[in-house]
């Protein structure tokens, strides 16, 4: 497994006990489907929430949540639109968060919760 496979395998852990811990319940990790993966699918009350986790070993070039570009976006409202057909969920509140973790050295330094980060039109 390659150090970026276990970068963003160890932040998305963390991103699910940090939001767990702020009352969030996780629904499913790592969703897949023929148009894309949701890293973290959780429930905020009934609002079903689509969580992005970006995961960097420093924040001197960029942002993580920066990484999360319009196309990026659009994929995330692709794999979010098959879970609900999947699920059955139509007509639930949903919502996309980004959760932005720079690390220091083998622990989060810093993470940083965007609720409702970016909408999709449709």
């Amino acid at each position: 497994m390659g150090d970026r496979t276990q970068l963003g395998q160890s932040g998305e852990r963390y991103a699910e006990r940090f939001l767990r811990k702020n009352g969030y319940r996780i629904v499913t990790r790592n969703y897949r489907c023929s148009v894309g993966e949701l890293d973290l699918v959780a429930l905020d009350g009934r609002t079903i929430v689509f969580v992005e986790v970006k995961t960097r070993t420093t924040d001197s070039h960029a942002d993580p949540q920066d990484a999360v570009t319009p196309t990026k976006q659009r994929r995330l409202a692709n794999a979010a639109q098959a879970f609900i057909h999947h699920t059955r969920s139509h007509g639930r509140a949903y919502r996309f968060d980004v959760v932005a973790i720079t690390m220091a050295g083998d622990q989060p330094g810093k993470i940083e919760h965007f609720p409702n980060a970016f909408s999709v039109a449709g």
